[in-house]
């Protein structure tokens, strides 16, 4: 199914939106040489995301191999779904398509490790279900950035977005009227 990618970025309806975090767990994040800038960049995402009453969903890449999420980042999350897989892709592990399907997602905001691999795996198979995909490339990870750089051109081509975070973030507050627009300012202040 093709996606319309004139479509406007997710705005102001957290009930059919995710916020995915892929693999976002330290024994990978050791190989990623921008990880300070995405942990960051990906905390950003986190507290506005709570702000805007978006859902979490985080992935770990066979935990019990790899260990479990950054624990800065599991500080922040309140009541996250943590889904254990084996896949690549999220779309491999049953539970994330049946938590998908219960929460009646289509649209997921992905973020996490590494860009080549289960990211671009991730959005390709989101793509396959009919969902739409942003990908925020600064909040998005990869050992070698050329890889990353053809997977996320390779996306845009398929109609996912890609966006920076900041833009996603404005594009979702539309206007600074919105309650959350000064909160969501002063995260972003000192990026």
């Amino acid at each position: 199914m093709k996606i319309d990618t004139t479509e406007n970025l997710p705005s102001q309806n957290p009930s059919n939106i995710a916020v995915i975090l892929v693999d976002m767990q330290e024994k990978l994040l050791q190989g990623i040489s921008t990880r300070n800038d995405l942990l960051k960049s990906v905390r950003i995402l986190i507290q506005s995301a709570d702000l805007f009453g978006i859902p979490s969903i985080l992935t770990e890449q066979v935990p019990d191999k790899l260990g479990c999420t950054d624990k800065s980042l599991q500080a922040m999350l309140t009541e996250p779904t943590v889904i254990s897989k084996s896949s690549f892709s999220v779309f491999g592990s049953d539970e994330f398509k049946n938590t998908i399907n219960n929460k009646d997602i289509s649209h997921i905001i992905l973020a996490g490790v590494e860009t080549s691999i289960c990211i671009y795996l991730s959005a390709i198979d989101a793509l396959k279900y009919g969902i739409n995909v942003t990908v925020l490339y600064d909040c998005v990870g990869a050992r070698r950035d050329s890889d990353a750089q053809v997977a996320l051109q390779k996306l845009e081509h398929a109609g996912c977005h890609i966006v920076p975070l900041e833009s996603f973030l404005y594009g979702y507050l539309e206007n600074a009227d919105h309650p959350n627009f000064k909160d969501v300012t002063k995260l972003i202040r000192n990026r």
